[in-house]
């Protein structure tokens, strides 16, 4: 009886137990935000006015102390949760220095604001980690060649057509 060679095969037997893991954002800077709202008049009357009427601002809600927009948390122009949400979006490890696309995509999942796409652009045209690994994406320009000089007059002519010119 060989119980070596029946060993084996037991110890290969796949596992029907597995971990799941699932990730969600935590944003755990909603109290401040709803502390610093308290403050903001533009936030103050817009939450009047949609808890007035409604029907007029239909793309509106609010939940939980918070004006909502499109099922977005909205944030009034110049907060400076803005700047916050973008260093966490796009300079932090889990944001990846992505691009402007990506950034505002990610970002525009949860939040939004009046301007966000040219508050997103600005941000990481001057975010001087993104500036100094910026690569080329032009091929490579070719060997300049210089215009020979002629030795005689007439030796070499040339002529240059311009068109689609104004009649100005």
């Amino acid at each position: 009886m060989n119980v070596v060679a029946d060993a084996l095969p037991r110890i290969l037997e796949p596992t029907l137990s597995s971990l799941l893991l699932l990730s969600v954002p935590c944003l755990v800077f909603l109290g401040e935000l709803k502390q610093h709202l308290v403050n903001d008049l533009t936030f103050l009357k817009l939450r009047q006015a949609i808890s007035n009427d409604p029907a007029t601002y239909s793309d509106y809600s609010i939940a939980q102390d918070l004006i909502l927009k499109g099922g977005r948390i909205w944030l009034t122009l110049g907060s400076h949760f803005i700047l916050t949400l973008l260093m966490e979006y796009h300079s932090s490890p889990t944001g990846g220095h992505m691009g402007v696309a990506k950034t505002l995509a990610r970002l525009s999942e949860n939040f939004t604001w009046h301007g966000i796409r040219k508050d997103v652009e600005l941000f990481i045209t001057t975010s001087i980690d993104c500036q100094h690994t910026k690569y080329e994406t032009q091929k490579a320009v070719g060997l300049l060649c210089p215009v020979l000089v002629p030795f005689l007059p007439w030796e070499d002519l040339s002529l240059d057509f311009i068109i689609g010119l104004s009649a100005y």
